[in-house]
């Protein structure tokens, strides 16, 4: 697995990567952890806590604001926010590269999302204030044919047709979504 993880971070950094330009949006970076569970390799993610200002309740992925006081890069602020938020210790994560930058309408964030390789098994320590619960979904079953859904949502009274990954009671959609079908259009690409 250790030759995938190489080949993966080659094509992190080797592929034209999609930065975006912060504008008026704020800046904010999201890691996005992988384990391998068995044979399977499992992506991690968080269920906000309900008293969240922005996207309470909603699945995503460990991240934050990137503040320059305490982060020296965007990189630094996913591994301080993944810390805060779930008890990961920033040296028990191998960065293995970016994946392209999302950026979210309604709360105006630029998100860069690093992937990074996390062991497992692995003791989550979920902030009650901010993380309601962390799981894990396998890769496989995110790729299955039937895995991915649209639907027309209503927001603000209008129909919005949206892409989501309903998993175990778990509804993956928003930008999560977004940084999801990025990493499985990389992983294709890897061997």
């Amino acid at each position: 697995m250790a030759d995938r993880w190489t080949e993966l971070a080659t094509k992190l950094t080797a592929r034209p990567r999609r930065p975006l330009s912060a504008g008026e949006a704020t800046a904010a970076a999201v890691l996005v952890p992988l384990q391998i569970v068995g044979d399977g390799l499992h992506i991690v993610y968080t269920r906000r806590a309900q008293a969240m200002p922005n996207h309470a309740g909603q699945v995503a992925f460990p991240g934050g604001v990137c503040d320059p006081a305490r982060d020296v890069d965007a990189a630094a602020t996913a591994l301080r926010e993944a810390y805060e938020e779930i008890g990961l210790a920033p040296s028990d994560v191998r960065l293995v590269g970016a994946l392209d930058d999302i950026a979210t309408v309604s709360s105006r964030f630029l998100i860069t999302p690093f992937v990074g390789v996390v062991p497992h098994p692995y003791t989550w320590v979920p902030s009650p204030r901010e993380v309601d619960t962390v799981f894990s979904v396998e890769l496989a079953r995110l790729r299955a044919p039937d895995a991915e859904r649209r639907e027309l949502w209503n927001f603000d009274g209008a129909p919005v047709p949206i892409d989501f990954f309903p998993i175990d009671g778990q509804v993956i959609w928003g930008a999560t979504h977004r940084i999801t079908r990025n990493l499985l259009e990389v992983l294709g690409e890897v061997g």
